[in-house]
């Protein structure tokens, strides 16, 4: 299954209340979009290939937060797992990714979501 696909089925997931699944589902979609961005900063020199082994050069561990701060879609994504975890009680897990999403939000971008979200556990834990 593509990344758009596993997605796709993460949302789908959501929307008919399997949360675990749907997080689990996140989840690969993560993994997967790690590799690109593995792979990505591979091909820009950031990380070399010694005893068969990749090695991330720390100074280059910008190339992967470059990547995956190309587009929305890995901070949406943090956003819904944070979503889903608020939605299972797990509020520091909750609150972990809303700020990783945060993080990764392009500069210039409107996407507010994470910022909600952490507005809503705010007011969760109050009560």
């Amino acid at each position: 299954m593509d990344i758009q696909e596993l997605t796709n089925k993460a949302t789908e997931l959501k929307k008919q209340g399997r949360l675990k699944e749907a997080l689990k589902c996140y989840d690969e979609v993560l993994n997967a979009l790690t590799q690109e961005a593995i792979n990505y900063a591979h091909a820009k020199g950031g990380i070399t290939d010694e005893n068969s082994t990749r090695k991330i050069h720390p100074e280059n561990l910008k190339l992967i937060r470059e990547y995956f701060k190309q587009g929305e879609d890995v901070a949406k994504i943090l956003n819904n797992m944070g979503t889903i975890c608020a939605e299972l009680g797990d509020y520091e897990l909750a609150k972990q990714y809303f700020n990783d999403a945060i993080g990764l939000i392009p500069e210039g971008s409107n996407y507010k979501d994470p910022y909600l979200g952490l507005e809503t556990l705010s007011e969760l834990q109050k009560t």
